[in-house]
């Protein structure tokens, strides 16, 4: 039987090492990229006219692609992912708006979303970091809710898209968890969260209908404790208890 020297051992665990990094990710980060400047090159996406805006948008891309490679090796360097996240999203801002429309509420709208696509990625390859969700959640609330104001002048400043995507964060941390009674307080506040936002969205429509929102608020503040004892009821009763 042949003995191997130490550093010929080290030597195979190198590339033991290196035959399980996960490459996965920077396969699928290609993949998007591709098709992200196909579609740009059939004018699907608009982008900018000038040329050095491409350049660095390229390079940022490049720097994403990088990222994602030293995320495969696990460990610590498994958060490179959010670097990664974070240079494809500034490459995706600098491609479509152009340097000189870079501090815009719609790049501002495309960067929170890029952000929130990062940490959900973060909770989908780690399950048990689930508080990736509410970062999430709530960076998809500021984007949306930049939208929904340019779609209706009456939102404005009212954080109505902010406060209901992050009551959902709170109902995906919930869904999503293994031992679901630890994480009740996590139900609870996206009920309460969501309730409030849905209704103070009802109530900047009919904002001119002084009498609508105080009976909304009667109603509300009768059916949520109701609705709390129901859900406690069937979760003992799931549990057994």
């Amino acid at each position: 039987m042949k003995h191997m020297t130490p550093g010929e051992d080290s030597e195979i665990n190198i590339q033991n090492e290196f035959i399980f990094w996960k490459t996965g990710f920077v396969g699928i980060s290609l993949i998007l990229t591709g098709l992200f400047f196909l579609l740009i090159n059939f004018s699907i996406i608009p982008v900018s006219g000038e040329l050095h805006n491409r350049v660095l948008g390229i390079l940022f891309f490049i720097m994403g692609i990088i990222f994602a490679f030293f995320q495969g090796g696990g460990g610590g360097l498994f958060w490179f992912i959010i670097p990664g996240g974070v240079s494809f999203t500034i490459g995706i801002i600098t491609v479509i708006v152009g340097l000189d429309r870079l501090f815009t509420l719609f790049a501002f709208s495309i960067f929170c979303l890029g952000l929130a696509v990062t940490f959900l990625l973060v909770f989908l390859l780690r399950k048990r970091e689930w508080w990736a969700l509410l970062p999430a959640g709530a960076l998809l609330g500021v984007s949306a809710w930049i939208w929904l104001a340019q779609a209706q002048p009456i939102i404005g400043y009212h954080p109505v898209a902010l406060l209901f995507c992050t009551g959902n964060a709170f109902f995906a941390v919930y869904f999503f968890s293994v031992q679901r009674v630890k994480m009740r307080f996590a139900l609870f506040t996206g009920m309460l969260v969501v309730a409030v936002s849905v209704f103070y969205y009802v109530i900047l429509l009919f904002n001119e209908m002084t009498l609508l929102w105080p009976i909304l608020l009667v109603i509300a503040g009768g059916l949520f404790p109701v609705a709390v004892g129901l859900i406690e009821k069937r979760i003992k009763k799931n549990d057994g208890y």
